[in-house]
């Protein structure tokens, strides 16, 4: 879930004793919810978690919940609200012993943000994506455990090794699997949220938007081959796809046309 992570942005931190009974529609934007004492029950539509001291809940963006205190003593949280986006989000329960600094998160992290210079907000944002980082190893290690990912695991890597080359080709990636084209698609999907296709797509684009957003480049055409394209006409299009805006118009905005 969090590998295809993408504009991510630390929008507060927050931190107070949670309601005995709170209704929410929809957040307004994603959430890491530590839990640092008590016990809360969230419902959600596909099901009920409960978030007890030393852990920590993710709630995506939108997401409608009811939340009821069921420890008999306070319960105090503290949450991290973010932007960002990312595909096939759904409610996630993470145990806070994973991640270091601990008694930093408990004890300094909201007074850090509250008084902020530039220095301290520099300081949320890393330990914001130290807990990213944290995430996504941790998810890795639960897919690398599970035999279907090991299935597709080959495939992944010559993604990796090959991400901008452009003989590159989805329909040569089952075959490293040994395993038939559906299933790879099937697997592939429930891993990375996405197709084989629209991931490497993806991952090629995000690379062109760097490169243009840093004008380290000769040309349109430079870009789109650095990347894997042979034709920076589709490259064009594809990136507008993407972006709703043109490569060149990037160029142009960048340069403050």
């Amino acid at each position: 879930m969090f590998e295809n992570i993408e504009n991510i942005k630390l929008l507060n931190i927050v931190s107070q004793v949670s309601s005995p009974y709170l209704i929410n529609a929809g957040r307004s934007n994603h959430g890491f919810v530590f839990k640092l004492s008590g016990a809360s029950r969230y419902e959600f539509s596909r099901g009920i978690i409960e978030l007890k001291e030393g852990e920590m809940l993710y709630i995506p963006k939108g997401t409608p919940y009811t939340v009821r205190r069921i420890s008999e003593c306070d319960s105090q949280y503290m949450a991290l609200c973010f932007d960002a986006d990312i595909d096939y989000a759904e409610p996630r329960l993470y145990p806070m012993h994973n991640f270091s600094d601990i008694n930093y998160i408990c004890n300094n992290l909201m007074r850090l943000w509250l008084f902020r210079s530039r220095s301290d907000e520099f300081k949320c944002i890393s330990f914001f994506y130290d807990i990213l980082s944290k995430i996504c190893e941790m998810d890795k290690a639960v897919y690398r455990s599970n035999q279907q990912y090991q299935l597709i695991e080959p495939a992944v890597e010559y993604i990796k090794a090959h991400i901008f080359d452009s003989s590159l080709k989805v329909q040569d990636l089952p075959e490293l699997c040994g395993i038939s084209g559906t299933y790879f698609r099937k697997i592939f999907a429930s891993r990375f949220g996405t197709s084989p296709q629209k991931y490497i797509i993806n991952k090629r684009l995000t690379h062109a938007n760097m490169i243009l957003n840093n004008g380290d480049f000769e040309s349109i055409a430079d870009v789109a081959a650095s990347v894997g394209y042979e034709d920076a006409l589709y490259f064009s299009r594809t990136f507008k796809e993407k972006y709703g805006v043109s490569p060149s118009k990037v160029v142009r905005m960048c340069n403050g046309e």
